[in-house]
């Protein structure tokens, strides 16, 4: 076998794990979505994905770390992108806006199933809280902390900031489900836009 046949070789057997690993995802989403984090086991989301139950813990060594594998990239792909994107602090909040208002609507069964579930499991909230989102705040903070030193944002806590900006999306992408007709926006920019012109400069007229 010359090298370049092994290397072929190599690359088949790589997709091919690769592809059970997706596999694996999808069908513990849809379980963990179906009957929660507690009530889910390894051994139905393998029967789900085709699997034997020792090749999830192959790829993943507990439930929680299969649980971080399905939120992180839906929570932290958008945002790393847009880090590396922009260099306008107001710019990068209107298209990180977009983006959550977009993840929300295209996974409206995961959002529920995340604060759900957080409310009641420590397991998951841990692995949410203090692990996915504390590495979105820790990327975002210093994009609020840039709009302050320009005199762009006022010097509010950042904290703060974050649970009402995020409350809003949240709260919009419930109600585009489950009431659809209270949200007149065409598209989730047209709305990302009004939400964030709202936040930025409130009522008033100046």
């Amino acid at each position: 076998m010359n090298l370049n046949e092994s290397e072929q070789r190599e690359t088949r057997k790589k997709k091919t794990a690769e592809e059970r690993r997706r596999d694996i995802l999808e069908a513990a989403l849809n379980i963990f979505i179906q009957k929660g984090y507690n009530g889910s086991t390894t051994a139905e989301i393998a029967r789900a994905a085709g699997v034997a139950e020792g090749t999830i813990f192959r790829h993943f060594a507990t439930k929680k770390e299969l649980l971080i594998a399905i939120l992180e990239p839906k929570i932290l792909d958008g945002i790393i992108s847009l880090d590396k994107e922009h260099n306008d602090p107001v710019e990068f909040f209107r298209c990180f806006f977009r983006n959550r208002l977009e993840i929300i609507n295209e996974n409206d069964g995961l959002v529920r199933f995340m604060f759900a579930e957080a409310q009641f499991h420590a397991e998951v909230r841990e692995a949410l809280f203090n692990g996915i989102l504390g590495q979105g705040i820790r990327i975002v903070k210093p994009w609020f902390e840039k709009g302050v030193e320009q005199g762009v944002f006022k010097p509010v806590p950042f904290l703060f900031v974050m649970r009402s900006f995020m409350g809003m999306a949240l709260f919009y992408g419930i109600f585009n489900h489950v009431i659809p007709e209270l949200s007149p926006e065409k598209t989730i920019e047209e709305a990302a836009d009004q939400m964030l012109e709202l936040f930025l400069h409130g009522l008033m007229v100046r």
